[in-house]
């Protein structure tokens, strides 16, 4: 299981340890990339891109991290799937819009946002797993971590 090792570290549950902050950054170089740079980011017009990438690419991602992280299966899968998912979104832009299939730079924009997206679905899954699985050691601290301690009064259901 991922949360045994201390060094792991999408395993570590403070809310604003590097799991949490890096995939956050990353998402949003890339959605400030697509407003500002958008022909290093986006191929094609920006609605395709907010289509196929933020929505549907960007939907399934979290989707598929919380899928790993609620059957306690290690972050590397999530990983793994989101290079696959990267691949589909590069598939669809190529089938319905006529960009370029095999674009390296475009398909590592795309890996590196999905890949922080289902970063963030995981944390949120297993923030919520260490906190009601596991409530006399830990308690949720925000949206994506989990500290220490017992749960006050106060945020009993």
């Amino acid at each position: 299981m991922a949360t045994d090792k201390p060094g792991a570290i999408v395993a570590q549950g403070a809310p604003s340890s590097l799991a949490v902050t890096a995939p956050a950054m990353a998402i949003l170089l890339v959605l400030l990339g697509a407003v500002f740079l958008p022909e290093h980011v986006i191929q094609g017009s920006r609605g395709e891109f907010l289509l196929l990438t933020l929505f549907l690419g960007g939907g399934a991602a979290w989707l598929s991290g919380r899928a790993i992280a609620s059957t306690w299966r290690p972050y590397r899968q999530a990983v793994l799937y989101s290079l696959l998912l990267a691949c589909v979104v590069r598939f669809f832009h190529f089938a319905l819009f006529e960009e370029e299939l095999l674009s390296l730079g475009y398909f590592i924009v795309e890996a590196i946002f999905l890949l922080a997206i289902a970063t963030l679905g995981f944390r949120a899954e297993r923030a919520a797993q260490m906190a009601t699985r596991y409530g006399w050691l830990y308690r949720q601290a925000g949206p994506f971590g989990w500290l220490a301690g017992e749960r006050s009064p106060a945020d009993a259901p």
